[in-house]
């Protein structure tokens, strides 16, 4: 058994939850697929555990925009970059993250944190399915199974065989259990450290043999809400968001 996670955005309380709920479970490594920094107050720790615990860490986009193009984001995004700049103990976290791979293959299963196609940009969002031309591209891309984060939305992306070619199911529409079979799948692990599902608790997947469970852990987010609002250079807004999964 392994677990994946990703976009954990330096939220260090839904982070510690997630592991200990993974430590559980005997778990035999750890797979992540990048935003380890970006909207949270604790990168340097988030980074730091990740680093130590995670067999196999992947590229994010805000990982690629804190060593090359902040410019890129909003402002609110663009001033938490300008604090991680600032931030004692950051510099020497960039070379780790400057050397992250974009994707990762293994055991038939490709990893990325946005897509086949684009692994550092690209969103697949569940209303994607209605975009043909689209998913199309990106499961040619595909041998059988892909794992990606990036829209914080967990779910099922299944390529099919018939009139209705693609399928989206979120983790409620299947009791939190996937269970590949011939067809290709996507599967969304959603966000560690900002959910936008509207579920507020903390996401991940165990995976084990054919098995994809989708779990789901409550954690101490008031204590991320206070720590974001007690830094002015981050805004509230992301740790407001937190209670809502939004």
């Amino acid at each position: 058994m392994f677990a994946i996670l990703s976009d954990i955005h330096a939220n260090l309380e839904a982070l510690t939850a997630v592991l200990a709920d993974i430590d559980r479970h005997g778990v035999e490594r750890i797979v992540c697929l990048g935003d380890l920094v970006g909207y949270g107050p604790d990168p340097i720790a988030c980074v730091d555990i990740i680093r130590e615990r995670c067999a196999v860490v992947l590229m994010g986009n805000f990982e690629h925009v804190a060593i090359s193009e902040p410019g890129r984001f909003s402002d609110s995004a663009r001033h938490s970059f300008d604090w991680l700049d600032r931030l004692g103990g950051y510099k020497e976290r960039l070379p780790f993250l400057a050397n992250l791979p974009r994707s990762h293959q293994e055991g038939g299963f490709l990893y990325v944190h946005g897509s086949a196609r684009n692994p550092l940009n690209e969103y697949v969002f569940p209303e994607d399915i209605c975009n043909a031309r689209k998913m199309e591209r990106i499961f040619a891309l595909v041998d059988h199974t892909c794992f990606c984060g990036h829209t914080h939305i967990p779910g099922v992306f299944v390529e099919q065989s018939a009139d209705d070619l693609y399928q989206f199911h979120s983790p409620e529409e299947i009791d939190y259990v996937y269970q590949f079979d011939s067809r290709k799948t996507i599967v969304n692990v959603g966000s560690v450290g900002q959910p936008r599902d509207s579920d507020p608790r903390a996401g991940y997947v165990l995976v084990e043999g054919e098995l994809v469970r989708f779990r789901r852990v409550e954690y101490d987010s008031e204590t991320t809400i206070r720590k974001i609002r007690d830094l002015p250079d981050l805004d509230d807004f992301h740790g407001d968001r937190l209670r809502d999964g939004r």
